[in-house]
């Protein structure tokens, strides 16, 4: 279902997708439903397919950063990929079948919106909802890779960035350019659910074990007639997004 964006506001401050009846209430159990002051943290990505890893990780955001909904962004798709993902609704029903959460809302957004960079997609969602602290999600693989980016350092300097971390990617997300160039801006991780409403640039980094799964190891799977469960040793590419900041990193 297609729906045009706007941006709602009314007494209380609350700001939400302008649709009507049962399909709002029905965004709001699914955790869409926004109003200012909520702290609510990005996951962008491909999600081709969405899998066990990106639920952990959600779960772990919510928990550590003290969120109050996560949004995972559905990307449209990678033009600088050579092979692009699965359809858009293909990898929506995907997600929304392993992502069952109330406070976890899966959003084609970036469709919606037109927004190709996680930049824009950023700027966008702070001029709909400018009472909402948003917190953008990603992983310690991303953030090695994060000054490579579209616009990487106004990402910093719009939202606190919550950067989960598997363990064989810590030592080279703490020595990265970015780490290094925003040093000064980082929160300790005992500190973590302070981030959202900290004033950005602001960044914490965290640790968390990791499933065996990956998005890239179940579409190799696939391709070889072998079962998901074998595929991959351990998470690829588990959040945020790569690729200069087009938001199809997972």
């Amino acid at each position: 279902m297609i729906f045009a964006l706007r941006s709602s506001f009314c007494s209380a401050g609350r700001s939400y997708y302008a649709i009507s009846g049962p399909t709002r209430r029905k965004m709001k159990q699914r955790g869409a439903y926004l109003r200012a002051g909520m702290r609510v943290g990005l996951l962008g990505g491909s999600f081709d397919p969405a899998h066990a890893g990106h639920v952990r990780v959600t779960l772990e955001a919510l928990r550590r950063f003290g969120l109050d909904r996560v949004w995972w962004l559905v990307s449209p798709g990678n033009p600088l990929k050579p092979r692009g993902p699965a359809p858009l609704e293909q990898r929506m029903a995907g997600a929304r079948a392993i992502m069952q959460h109330p406070k976890v809302h899966v959003s084609d957004f970036e469709a919606q919106a037109g927004t190709r960079y996680t930049a824009d997609t950023v700027l966008r969602l702070r001029k709909i909802h400018p009472g909402v602290r948003f917190v953008w999600l990603m992983g310690a693989d991303n953030l090695v890779q994060f000054s490579q980016w579209d616009n990487w350092q106004q990402i910093m300097r719009s939202v606190p960035v919550g950067v989960l971390a598997r363990p064989g990617d810590r030592i080279s997300a703490r020595t990265s350019v970015a780490a290094r160039v925003f040093r000064h801006a980082r929160l300790p991780a005992q500190a973590s659910r302070l981030l959202p409403n900290a004033q950005a640039p602001a960044w914490c980094f965290v640790n968390m074990p990791m499933v065996d799964l990956s998005s890239s190891a179940i579409r190799a799977a696939r391709h070889s007639g072998t079962g998901a469960q074998s595929a991959g040793t351990h998470e690829n590419s588990t959040c945020g997004t790569a690729n200069g900041g087009v938001n199809s990193g997972t």
